[in-house]
């Protein structure tokens, strides 16, 4: 009896305290973590934004009918798809473990996925007490130190960064909140460095000055997207995405080249009106700008298709395979300029949402006001939009984003 007694009281507390934080691995270089999706996606729908695409647009109710009657033509329903629960990404650059859960009739999920798909379930993803676990190496992972004192505040995720290029050292932590009032939803991450080298880093940087990309006259629109800090090559895979994605999109292909700032605007809610009116090719209100040591043609030799003169300036031109101009760069001593449209043509749309949210500080930065596109789409008036920022407070890499 004493030993049922004991069994029991096992089974109870591993179902209790059993949670997707059991399968961190040993090693891992990022974290992020949600104890609910069903909370964080709640929080997103009580975003401006969030109830837009939710809601008034109607994309849940489709999405879930759609399923819901596939599910039904095979006797199932949504309650058979129980795994939306808890959500961990975790790993390094050479491992991702990705964890999903519990369900309580995992059998049943591997039974709608061979059905739906008519393949077996993969052997790659184990089901280990009701989590779908894919990935390699996972469990035998501490979390974070912090992470207990977040959760226990009722964030709605927890990440974790851990960077080492030597001699530099960093880690930071952060949470996802939601603020009903304003109807946000927050993401606040900060990056501490761990030792002398990376602290002395952490005060160049900060000491070193952008350049004012808000004075530029041709900035303008909806959005603007920037890197304004020569930093070393790691630094911009750990600081965020957005430095990223802006090094992608601007074609930088030497950092030691790149000067350290690099931006682009445009009128996204223009861009949206010319595709509803099947004009996906353009012209686009588009400006970018990058600041490259002794630029040449070279860097874009694949994609320009042609030159022109335009107000004494040669261009490249970039065309669809059509024929049709989609960007005009132009080679300047110091830097790259490109238009997504004829640059005699282009007119600096209104700047009042970039101005106000631009800050000189920001390492990194992405601002969308998504007002004018919601109600191009909708007729409907909201505050709406997407702010990410990267900067340096209290000797520490902060990041903070807020949607609305």
């Amino acid at each position: 009896m004493l030993k049922k007694i004991i069994l029991g009281i096992l089974i109870i507390s591993t179902l209790i305290f059993s949670n997707a934080l059991d399968f961190l691995p040993q090693n891992y270089e990022f974290v992020f973590y949600t104890p609910d999706i069903e909370k964080l996606y709640n929080a997103f729908k009580s975003t401006n934004a969030g109830d837009v695409l939710a809601n008034q647009l109607g994309l849940e109710s489709m999405i879930i009918s759609m399923i819901q009657q596939q599910l039904m033509a095979q006797n199932y329903s949504l309650d058979d798809i129980d795994i939306f629960k808890e959500l961990l990404i975790a790993g390094n650059k050479d491992n991702i473990v990705f964890v999903i859960g519990p369900s309580k009739n995992p059998d049943k999920i591997k039974e709608i996925y061979e059905n739906f798909t008519g393949n077996s379930y993969p052997e790659e993803i184990n089901v280990i007490n009701g989590y779908f676990v894919f990935g390699n190496n996972y469990g035998g992972g501490t979390p974070p130190a912090n992470f207990t004192d977040y959760l226990s505040k009722g964030y709605l995720g927890v990440t974790y960064v851990n960077i080492e290029s030597d001699p530099y050292k960093f880690n930071g932590s952060g949470y996802i909140t939601s603020n009903a009032a304003e109807k946000t939803l927050i993401f606040h991450q900060e990056i501490t460095p761990l030792n002398d080298e990376s602290a002395s880093l952490v005060e160049e940087i900060n000491a070193s000055k952008g350049k004012n990309i808000i004075a530029d006259p041709n900035v303008g629109g909806d959005f603007l997207i920037f890197i304004n800090r020569k930093l070393p090559e790691f630094l911009y895979s750990l600081i965020d995405s957005v430095s990223i994605a802006t090094k992608d999109e601007l074609n930088i292909k030497s950092i030691e080249e790149f000067d350290g700032t690099a931006y682009l605007s445009a009128d996204f809610s223009q861009i949206i009106i010319n595709s509803l009116s099947n004009e996906f090719e353009g012209p686009y209100d588009v400006y970018g700008v990058m600041y490259y040591q002794n630029p040449s043609w070279d860097l874009l030799s694949d994609e320009i298709s042609d030159f022109v003169t335009i107000n004494g300036e040669k261009y490249g031109i970039i065309a669809t395979e059509q024929g049709t101009p989609i960007a005009y760069i132009r080679m300047d001593n110091e830097k790259i300029v490109f238009y997504g449209k004829n640059p005699g043509e282009y007119i600096t749309p209104d700047k009042t949402f970039l101005s106000e949210n631009y800050d000189p500080k920001y390492i990194t930065g992405l601002f969308w006001n998504l007002s004018p596109t919601i109600f191009n789409l909708l007729g409907v008036e909201t505050d709406s939009y997407i702010k990410f920022t990267t900067y340096i407070e209290d000797k520490k890499i902060v990041q903070h984003s807020v949607m609305k």
